[in-house]
């Protein structure tokens, strides 16, 4: 996965002109989000190791991909709703919402960056909340409008093996599965 600078900054452009194109009718919601979260959403990584996605710059480049791979499902589901999703269904890896709560910092320590290759690593001083949930929390509190099927994949993005989506995981969901589907292409592509 790139990180320089400029594949960042293309990548966050592309990243939000998606938003506008895929949820024309939030756009208080991406100026809200750009205004308070922008250099964060930025530089957010997606995880702590960088074959995950662990670079400054991840959590984006990760939602595009994601939106990518929903063109595979478009005859089975709402190809709108699910890149909606895809779009944001990691919001919750920016961490808590006040300065200093980023989810992810960088890994200080010379050994776990040298023999673990972790390059980043939980915060401290984030409250704690599953990212799933605080994806929801941000789409609520930015007014993002979703439905009730786009909230439920977002609710269950992490997997239906979660105690807290146990509920839902005989159900059919389509559009839950989809976007389980897609992360699962995008995680192979981060891996190559």
């Amino acid at each position: 996965m790139e990180n320089d600078f400029e594949t960042i900054k293309t990548t966050y452009s592309k990243y939000i002109s998606l938003l506008r194109k895929f949820f024309p009718e939030s756009a208080d919601a991406i100026a809200a989000l750009e205004e308070e979260m922008g250099e964060r959403l930025f530089l957010t990584p997606r995880d702590l190791l960088p074959q995950a996605g662990g670079v400054p710059g991840g959590l984006v480049s990760f939602a595009v991909s994601v939106a990518k791979y929903c063109k595979i499902f478009q005859s089975m589901v709402d190809a709108k709703k699910l890149v909606r999703v895809s779009l944001i269904h990691e919001l919750g890896k920016l961490g808590g919402a006040l300065e200093g709560q980023a989810l992810y910092v960088p890994e200080e320590s010379d050994w776990h960056r040298e023999k673990l290759g972790r390059h980043y690593k939980y915060n401290e001083n984030c409250p704690k909340m599953s990212i799933a949930h605080r994806t929801l929390f941000y789409a609520a509190r930015f007014g993002f409008k979703l439905d009730e099927e786009e909230w439920i994949a977002l609710s269950t993005s992490a997997g239906f093996q979660y105690d807290e989506n146990k509920f839902y995981a005989n159900e059919v969901l389509p559009l839950a599965q989809s976007l389980h589907t897609a992360r699962t292409f995008a995680l192979a592509e981060i891996k190559k």
